[in-house]
């Protein structure tokens, strides 16, 4: 329970006086109907002997309160009393039923986004470590369950607070009745309270076998073409399948569990009536207007008795979720992308530099060993060498996804560390093999959540990413829609519309990663023509397993196991005939 309790808190105490507020129109609703059921005791009683028989707290306080306001207590005037007492429950109600839906949207909106915003800034080395139909999961299904809690955790509370506001009506109407009641109540509880410890376990379960699902549907659903090539339809329909059928009989014992834990209390609440009726009927001062209305009220504490172990059963449900969130929320903030304290501007006027930078990923094999190089403003460079020499982890250092182990980074002399992040990435362009394109128009494509452009600076980095023809020669220009990770262009279209993103937010350094290694020789040539315009205009870094891509460089780079092994001019290095570049020239 304490547990319990610490989650909620955790989870929902931003909206703690939000809550209070609940809770007094909660027990303001209930106490209001209830005083309205005793009310209805002197009313009766015109018709059978006079209004001034009841003896109970609340009728006794009720005539008082029409004496004190000079108001005759009489049919008419109780009747009026009545129905305002149901009118300002309502009032009640619909005032409760507005801040809980305030809330639950509230918490949805803010918790999504502060989820949204923590994974955005985690560092690139955890995210690469996590599952992509995990991460959507937590955003959408975790977050949703986690607001349906705040939602039945108020319910809960409006729920115990009506059950003990008509306990306390109850009791002055009949204590002995309300006693056996309570009684009845308590014991089946005790009864039932096993069953939340279990939809609590099923609760971890179902979460946890979603997010397989989730993770399971994400990459099939990327993958659906290599999936169909391989002709792995069959058998990754039938993964697919066992995972829905093991939720399906996971949904199956939580509904049956909530069914046990809420189908007793009908049946129950009927035989603890019946008794009743039996023990008190023959009693000499038996009031059969009291008894009815003991009655009614006895069968609301009940109906609510039932809504708050209904609530209480599907907090145990939801519950896992909300310890997830806080879960991935403290993990996103221990492995937030930060810095240190950064005050100097970005200012490349001589060079870029590697200063003895050492790197690995999560291995004892060193990735980069002791690199050091320059690249000076305006040149073009070639960074060449086999898969996993080193390449594009000097990119991703450069772009400061990672950090280096040892070494620095170094522009025109200040440490890339001392230089804001934001400011870093803003003056660097990169344009990588695998091209991220979302399903928008061209022209959002290349603006790239950079409102500031104009569509002219627009225009022109489309012209000098040789797009612009092609663009303007589609039926809707600019305004075309480039499809989910833009399936409606060809990949060499799509690496264009990603130079023109780069090129636009006019970068000091231009990263090509791998960028024309899958293209056409038309495509090649189109974005070479563009990287020769920009020669001595802006930096460029261009990382290639061909030769030809980089033939038109300023110097080259060649890496073998995370060392330069030669560097100079292609020419230079052609006229070497033992040299690396040399032979990938000739194969």
């Amino acid at each position: 329970m304490k547990d319990t309790l610490s989650t909620l808190w955790r989870a929902f105490g931003m909206y703690r006086w939000h809550v209070v507020v609940l809770a007094v129109f909660g027990f303001l609703s209930a106490i209001l109907e209830g005083i309205g059921i005793n009310a209805v005791i002197p009313l009766i009683s015109f018709f059978t002997g006079g209004a001034n028989t009841s003896t109970d707290f609340i009728s006794q306080t009720i005539q008082a309160l029409f004496a004190f306001l000079h108001i005759p207590f009489s049919f008419r005037y109780l009747l009026g009393f009545i129905l305002a007492l149901f009118i300002a429950r309502s009032v009640a109600v619909i005032a409760f039923g507005y801040i809980r839906g305030w809330i639950v949207a509230d918490f949805l909106g803010k918790e999504t986004e502060d989820l949204l915003g923590r994974m955005m800034r985690a560092s690139w080395p955890y995210m690469l470590s996590q599952k992509l139909g995990t991460m959507h999961n937590n955003l959408v299904r975790d977050i949703q369950c986690t607001s349906n809690l705040l939602s039945v955790a108020t319910q809960a509370i409006q729920s115990w607070s009506g059950f003990l506001m008509y306990l306390l009506v109850a009791v002055n109407i009949s204590p002995v009745m309300t006693l056996y009641a309570v009684g009845g109540g308590g014991a089946l509880l005790f009864v039932v309270r096993p069953l939340l410890e279990r939809m609590r376990r099923l609760g971890d379960t179902v979460s946890l076998t979603e997010k397989q699902f989730s993770q399971f549907l994400s990459e099939h659903i990327i993958g659906m073409k290599s999936v169909k090539a391989s002709g792995a339809v069959e058998p990754a329909l039938a993964e697919g399948a066992s995972q829905i059928r093991r939720l399906r009989a996971l949904s199956i014992r939580q509904t049956l569990t909530r069914a046990l834990s809420t189908s007793f209390f009908q049946p129950a609440s009927l035989a603890l009536v019946i008794a009743l009726f039996l023990l008190t009927y023959r009693s000499p001062d038996f009031n059969i207007i009291a008894f009815a209305a003991a009655l009614y009220l006895i069968q609301k504490i009940f109906t609510y008795l039932e809504s708050g172990q209904n609530a209480l059963v599907s907090v145990n449900e939801m519950l896992p979720y909300a310890e997830n969130v806080a879960n991935v929320k403290r993990v996103l903030a221990e492995n937030r992308e930060s810095a240190k304290a950064a005050a100097k501007p970005f200012r490349f006027e001589s060079s870029l530099a590697f200063e003895r930078v050492c790197f690995a990923y999560n291995s004892s094999e060193p990735t980069l060993e002791d690199m050091s190089f320059s690249i000076e403003r305006g040149q073009t460079v070639g960074l060449v060498g086999p898969s996993g020499a080193g390449k594009t982890s000097i990119a991703d250092i450069i772009l400061r996804l990672f950090r280096p182990a040892q070494g620095r980074v170094l522009l025109d002399g200040v440490d890339a560390e001392d230089i804001p992040l934001a400011d870093w990435r803003k003056h660097i362009g990169y344009v990588s093999q695998d091209v991220f394109l979302f399903n928008g128009t061209i022209e959002e494509n290349i603006r790239f959540y950079r409102p500031e452009l104009s569509r002219e600076e627009i225009v022109a980095a489309a012209k000098q990413a040789n797009i612009y023809d092609f663009i303007m020669g589609l039926p809707e220009g600019f305004k075309t829609i480039t499809g989910d990770r833009g399936v409606m262009l060809s990949g060499g279209q799509r690496q264009r519309i990603a130079l023109a993103r780069a090129l636009a937010g006019n970068p000091s350094l231009l990263i090509l990663d791998e960028a024309t290694s899958a293209l056409d020789h038309e495509s090649e040539k189109l974005i070479h023509e563009s990287i020769r315009a920009l020669h001595g205009r802006i930096t460029v870094l261009i990382i290639a397993h061909r030769p030809s891509t980089v033939a038109e460089a300023d110097a080259i780079l060649v890496l073998h196991h995370g060392r330069i092994i030669e560097r100079g001019t292609p020419q230079e290095l052609l006229q070497n005939h033992e040299s690396y570049f040399s032979k990938m020239q000739r194969v």
